[in-house]
């Protein structure tokens, strides 16, 4: 059996494309959310973090789109013969990514649970080696060509590492502010300072935000121009 690339080629680049648009809207979503939570002081404590919750169910769906970016984007460039990945080392792609997807989703699911801290931690962990990674290979491809053979797809894994920087600034934000203002909320005795502070934290990882979409923005004019 052939691989039929006039088949599957385009099925590849319109799932990219549509994780990529996933990924922009559900972050655009979960600001607002965000700002809302943070607005609605006059609520109670319960509802706030009830709110918070479904916030961080959002949230899922922006890794979700992080994490399937990586196998479509590898699939699509090894498909233009601009990488050479095939046989066992794209099917080792996919087996990680799968595997990466799934372990995003039981730190989700375990959050709460007595190892859930240490989950987190691993998770952080694991994205610090993909980080140096990404930009590292791609910033390498700018100086010599290689892996990457064109400029635009080396700025995209390049900006990808970037991406990467600003989802870990959110979460640092997010944890800052569990270690401040949420328990205070959670609690029902939130204070003006307490408010401020939560405030703080989260217009601090709105900023990151910002400066992802941007990101998201040029990476998608990169692969849509391919300069």
């Amino acid at each position: 059996m052939t691989f039929d690339f006039a088949m599957w080629y385009p099925i590849v680049r319109a799932l990219h494309v549509l994780v990529m648009g996933y990924w922009l809207g559900s972050e655009l979503v979960i600001n607002a959310l965000t700002h809302y939570v943070v607005r609605t002081t006059t609520l109670s404590g319960t509802e706030r973090m009830r709110l918070w919750d479904f916030l961080l169910d959002v949230d899922q769906h922006v890794r979700n789109a992080m994490i399937m970016s990586v196998p479509l984007g590898f699939t699509l460039a090894a498909m233009l013969g601009l990488v050479t990945i095939e046989g066992v080392w794209m099917w080792a792609l996919w087996i990680v990514s799968a595997a990466w997807f799934w372990f995003m989703w039981l730190v989700h699911w375990r959050r709460k649970a007595p190892e859930g801290a240490a989950l987190a931690r691993w998770d952080w962990r694991f994205r610090y080696p993909l980080i140096a990674f990404f930009f590292g290979s791609g910033v390498w491809s700018l100086a010599t060509g290689w892996p990457y053979p064109t400029v635009w797809l080396a700025l995209k894994v390049t900006l990808f590492a970037g991406a990467m920087v600003c989802g870990i600034f959110v979460r640092y934000c997010i944890r800052e502010a569990y270690k401040s203002a949420i328990p205070a909320i959670a609690a029902d005795r939130a204070t003006d300072a307490d408010n401020a502070e939560f405030r703080l934290w989260m217009v601090r990882g709105t900023w990151a935000l910002v400066v992802l979409w941007v990101i998201l923005f040029t990476i998608g004019a990169l692969g849509a121009l391919k300069p």
